[in-house]
């Protein structure tokens, strides 16, 4: 049974086709090695981004990409959707390699890559059907119908209903970042990029999309990547924290960064993480510092 339908069953899942290419091209490499990022470098121009930049993510967990403005964070995402090459170095994804690939290889493993920008990048003059639908008509065979039946099944899957015919236009801004996690996910990836999901969206709206990540990650298993500036989030749903600093990066748990000695994470971490801090030397019994 596939994810999707395991997901919706109940509301309309019996609709859903299962066996979509995306969750099986990315099977394999070991859990803690699922994403891994090997002595990268990458400069553009004079300036130096990374500098033998290493961390490693496991399969089925919610890393958190941080750092400062010009860090690399965006950047680094788009490396491992191979939409941007290292200068030297490797990158990993599933135990296969990104890095250096013609467009035409990396075309395959995008299959098991979800991308969710910034902006979501939805196009305009499309409907809903037509923006979710539009990586089913480019890498599969299925007919107009079934994709119609499998777009309705996951923006239901989304807490979406009855909006294939509307445009972006007439979405509100937690609506078209639902449409566009929608899209992000129709093809059933292992993998989930999201470039600050929660960016511009009131509280209300950043409370659902984050609910959204942590299912879809719970249910589905997805490994999720997430660049963010909102602390609060972003502490609570991390497995792992990759803090990019010095053209490198320190990675952890945000307990083990939280509760760490290094002043620059904890000045970074800001009030939220100081926050979290408390409220976890709280729960083990033991008094904040």
């Amino acid at each position: 049974m596939g994810y999707f339908r395991r997901l919706v069953r109940g509301r309309g899942g019996d609709r859903f086709a299962s066996g979509t290419p995306g969750g099986s091209i990315l099977s394999g490499s070991a859990d803690d090695d699922f994403i891994s990022v090997r002595d990268v470098d990458l400069a553009f121009g004079s300036r130096i981004v990374y500098d033998k930049l290493s961390c490693s993510m496991r399969k089925g967990g919610v890393h958190l990409l941080l750092g400062g403005s010009g860090s690399g964070k965006s950047t680094l995402l788009r490396m491992l959707g191979g939409l941007q090459q290292p200068t030297a170095g490797e990158v990993r994804v599933a135990g296969q390699l990104v890095s250096g690939l013609r467009e035409r290889e990396l075309g395959q493993i995008r299959k098991g890559i979800g991308m969710l920008f910034q902006n979501g990048a939805l196009l305009d003059s499309m409907t809903v059907l037509d923006n979710v639908g539009l990586p089913l008509r480019e890498h599969t065979n299925q007919s107009t119908s079934e994709i119609a039946d499998r777009v309705g099944a996951v923006l239901s899957a989304v807490g979406l209903e009855d909006v294939e015919p509307l445009l972006p236009s007439e979405l509100s801004g937690g609506m078209l970042r639902r449409v566009a996690f929608a899209r992000a996910i129709v093809m059933e990836p292992a993998i989930v990029l999201c470039d600050e999901p929660f960016s511009g969206l009131d509280p209300l709206n950043v409370t659902r999309i984050e609910d959204l990540l942590m299912r879809m990650n719970r249910d589905l298993g997805l490994t999720v990547v997430i660049t963010s500036h909102h602390m609060a989030s972003s502490l609570r749903m991390a497995d792992q924290i990759i803090l990019l600093r010095d053209r490198n990066c320190i990675a952890g748990s945000p307990e083990e960064l939280a509760g760490g000695d290094d002043e620059g994470v904890i000045e970074f971490l800001g009030e939220d993480g100081r926050a979290y801090l408390a409220r976890l030397h709280e729960l083990e019994g033991a008094p904040a510092s």
